[in-house]
């Protein structure tokens, strides 16, 4: 590698990312690769770190100068092989996954393992690459939902993670009844649709039970009500400055009287208070999820070579590393899904 700087984004404190141009540029450790970014996302757990600082400490690599570089989402080349690394050469083009952060920069380092580093095939370009991460992450809760055939299924939160959901869902050809998309963003919701909702509901539009329930009717019995809906999947988690009542506890309301699942991913930026008479009374399984198996980075990446899944149509903003404000800025209106940085070289 030429040099010894690089340009990196800094997230300085809540609200406030600079773009800095004299970081220092890694070195591979035993066992790692230096990737050369070209994609780099910003994702939901991002949002959450700038807007109040949660989950700093799991979201950002310090550079020698004291940069705080987010960034855990990129694809890219390689452009350097630590000692003992096998299989792996200069100009391979890759995934990679970070679980500290340092991805929104030129270089970062990455471990060398089947959960952090995969193969780009061809026909994928780096822009679709660079969201693998996010569809795996919809390829688990799918897996862990078990969705039996005609089942209805809802999704709060639908920026990429909740339609990486729906497209899992289409992609793997599970037989559903309704697939509805929960969200406050209209944009968003006309996005579940175009990739496979069959019905969107605004929560900004009235009670979401009523919403749903319209569209599935409703069942009654000696554990209360439902809206016969068989698994959530949680993609919003709780935003602090959102009214109404906390997606889970409205999935609770939703979920099936018996055998309903609630798959928890979106994150909590603070405690939250909500009813949770109905996990008595329906005995759902609510279940977190937490990243991807191995074999599902492969099989998002083979999704995107076969035309599967439309992955560059939810890339919503694209934005040069030097323009890293302005790209968090953008991430937080509501006509986002997905940001992406790139480290243009020319």
């Amino acid at each position: 590698m030429e040099g010894t700087t690089m340009r990196v984004a800094d997230f300085v404190d809540p609200g406030q990312v600079a773009a800095r141009g004299d970081a220092t540029r890694p070195s591979p450790e035993p066992g790692e690769v230096i990737v050369a970014v070209a994609a780099c996302g910003i994702c939901g757990s991002d949002l959450h770190m700038f807007r109040n600082g949660a989950y700093r400490d799991q979201l950002v690599r310090a550079t020698p100068e004291g940069y705080h570089v987010p960034g855990h989402e990129f694809a890219g080349t390689i452009a350097a092989v630590g000692a003992g690394v096998e299989g792996w050469a200069v100009g391979d083009r890759v995934v990679g996954v970070t679980g500290f952060g340092g991805g929104m920069a030129d270089y970062v380092a990455v471990p060398v393992n089947p959960f952090q580093l995969v193969p780009v095939p061809d026909g994928v370009d780096m822009i679709e690459a660079a969201t693998t991460e996010q569809l795996a992450d919809g390829l688990q809760m799918v897996r862990k939902a078990t969705i039996q055939p005609g089942e209805n299924v809802a999704v709060f939160g639908v920026g990429i993670i909740g339609l990486s959901v729906i497209q899992a869902i289409r992609a793997r050809g599970i037989e559903t009844g309704h697939v509805i998309a929960i969200d406050v963003h209209q944009a968003r919701l006309d996005a579940a649709r175009a990739h496979g909702a069959t019905a969107a509901v605004n929560a900004r539009d009235g009670d979401v039970f009523d919403q749903v329930a319209a569209i599935t009717g409703t069942e009654e019995g000696y554990q209360g009500i439902s809206a016969r809906i068989g698994a959530v999947f949680d993609c919003a988690g709780y935003i602090k400055h959102m009214p109404g009542l906390p997606p889970l506890e409205t999935a609770l309301r939703l979920i099936d009287l018996n055998g309903g699942r609630i798959v928890c991913f979106g994150g909590y930026e603070d405690r939250m208070t909500i009813d949770f008479g109905p996990v008595i009374q329906k005995q759902p399984t609510i279940m977190g999820s937490n990243g991807y198996a191995a074999e599902e980075l492969v099989e998002a990446l083979a999704m995107m070579a076969e035309g599967k899944v439309d992955r560059s149509a939810l890339v919503s903003h694209r934005f040069p590393i030097t323009q890293a404000p302005e790209a968090f800025a953008a991430q937080c209106a509501p006509e986002a899904i997905k940001v992406m940085l790139t480290m243009d070289r020319n």
